[in-house]
């Protein structure tokens, strides 16, 4: 049996693979952003320590937002988040608890943020959740500490 593959299959074969070898050399900064976020970086919080600062509805899906108290007074005082600050989302489908989604401070820098998906009864998610999605997802709220509910946290009072 005799392959014809012609001058298009090769000249689209070569292109991708030039872009390919280019692509992976571009210079640190420029293309695909590698996540920090990596499996069971992020730890399981003391829910009875954090303020309950939100609540998002959607449809079916009740969202409780909490954050620990050092962390609030950080956000509302125009400061960024310390290490250590956890922020989590107790997710429920049709009033039943589903997950908890936790992200975690984990440096100085305000990039450094840990995620992780856990099950109702708290052991690590590992089934259809993705720690670098989560992280890749909060990039587009870097000016509001990597926070979708930020403004929530920001105007909430105790």
């Amino acid at each position: 049996m005799k392959i014809k593959i012609g001058f298009f299959g090769v000249a689209l074969l070569g292109g991708l693979l030039v872009f390919a070898v280019g692509y992976l050399m571009l210079p640190e900064g420029i293309g695909a952003t590698p996540a920090h976020a990596e499996t069971r970086a992020a730890t399981f919080p003391e829910l009875e320590k954090l303020v309950h600062y939100t609540t998002v509805r959607r449809g079916i899906t009740r969202e409780h937002m909490l954050i620990n108290q050092t962390a609030l007074d950080a956000v509302q005082a125009g400061k960024p988040v310390p290490t250590g600050t956890h922020v989590v989302l107790v997710d429920h489908q049709s009033d039943v608890l589903a997950r908890y989604l936790v992200a975690e401070k984990t440096g100085n820098d305000p990039d450094d943020w840990a995620y992780q998906a856990f099950n109702p009864d708290r052991s690590i998610k590992t089934d259809d959740e993705s720690p670098a999605r989560c992280h890749s997802c909060h990039q587009s709220r870097q000016d509001r500490q990597y926070m979708f509910t930020f403004n929530d946290a920001r105007s909430f009072k105790n």
